[in-house]
């Protein structure tokens, strides 16, 4: 291991959230030389240096550490990294970081990026990353990152052509931009709600995705959800039930998701911000979501929580 030294000094830049993803981007931001703060919750261990493996072998990059919002000013360039269900732990942070010139990269899964957001700063301003790099915490300030193809996708718009430009192309993850990024975040929801909850249920990586039954699961589940990205205004294809099976065969052996990390570490999971987020929007539109209403309330259970309209049980 060596530690890297960053190249010409850049915009300084906050990242909420020191879990797999907030660690691979502030380390891969550290090693173009944004100064980088890691904002993490009140009370909790230090990270003064992020670890990184990754195709161009093993480094180590220093960051600032934070853990109390009230002792950070505002920055340029502020990315979101907590998972769904963290939401409310950004807004103080958000309260204190964000100026009228800052640019907010939401680096979240699920959909609905720019809501979340919206009451701290204009739409124009708040640019939906969607994260398609796999990223993997091993303790807490080292991270494992393996990319197969573009490595984060932003809109065409004036935010995301303002933070490809000013912070992400830099990353060398491969930044795609897309017209539709409706389609695009529905698209990637798809993979998230079926592969995270399933390899949680499973206990097991993807490799699960090859047995007869959890492949008949998966594809009625992604067949629902389908349905609802469509009434959402998704423009998916007809294959895309197709493509996204695809795309889980091609994961490299051993990839798990974020999901089943979380189980393995016992820390909350994030179902309600992505199954949880089909089946209150089949809801809304009236659609039956059956299977995948079934395997929610499963992995709710597993993770000791309702399900979305019930009421939490204590032992």
């Amino acid at each position: 291991m060596s530690d890297s030294k960053p190249p010409d000094h850049q915009d300084p830049v906050a990242v909420i959230g020191p879990g797999s993803v907030g660690l691979a981007l502030a380390a891969r931001l550290a090693l173009q030389g944004h100064p980088v703060t890691l904002c993490g919750r009140p009370g909790s261990p230090p990270v003064r240096t992020v670890t990184l493996t990754d195709q161009r072998g093993v480094r180590t990059v220093p960051v600032d550490w934070r853990d109390e919002p009230d002792r950070v000013r505002p920055h340029p360039w502020v990315v979101v990294a907590t998972k769904l269900h963290q939401g409310g732990a950004a807004r103080p942070w958000l309260e204190r970081l964000v100026a009228d010139d800052t640019v907010v990269v939401v680096a979240q899964n699920g959909v609905a990026h720019r809501e979340r957001i919206a009451p701290h700063l204009p739409a124009a301003r708040v640019a939906p990353a969607l994260v398609h790099f796999n990223a993997e915490r091993h303790g807490r300030d080292r991270v494992e990152l393996r990319q197969d193809g573009p490595g984060l996708v932003v809109g065409d718009d004036e935010a995301g052509r303002r933070a490809r430009r000013g912070l992400l192309d830099g990353t060398g993850l491969g930044v795609q931009a897309v017209a539709d990024l409706t389609t695009a975040a529905w698209h990637k929801l798809l993979v998230n709600a079926v592969a995270n909850p399933v390899t949680a249920l499973t206990n097991r990586r993807v490799e699960v995705f090859g047995e007869p039954s959890v492949r008949r699961l998966a594809r009625t589940m992604l067949g629902e959800a389908a349905t609802v990205a469509r009434a959402e205004g998704a423009r998916l294809p007809d294959g895309a039930v197709d493509d996204v099976l695809a795309w889980i065969d091609a994961r490299p052996a051993g990839a798990g998701s974020s999901m089943l990390a979380d189980r393995l570490a016992g820390r909350p999971m994030e179902h309600d911000g992505l199954l949880g987020a089909v089946v209150r929007r089949a809801r809304a539109h009236g659609i039956e979501a059956p299977v995948c209403s079934a395997v929610l309330a499963l992995v709710s259970a597993l993770d000791g929580a309702a399900t979305p309209g019930t009421a939490r049980v204590r032992a």
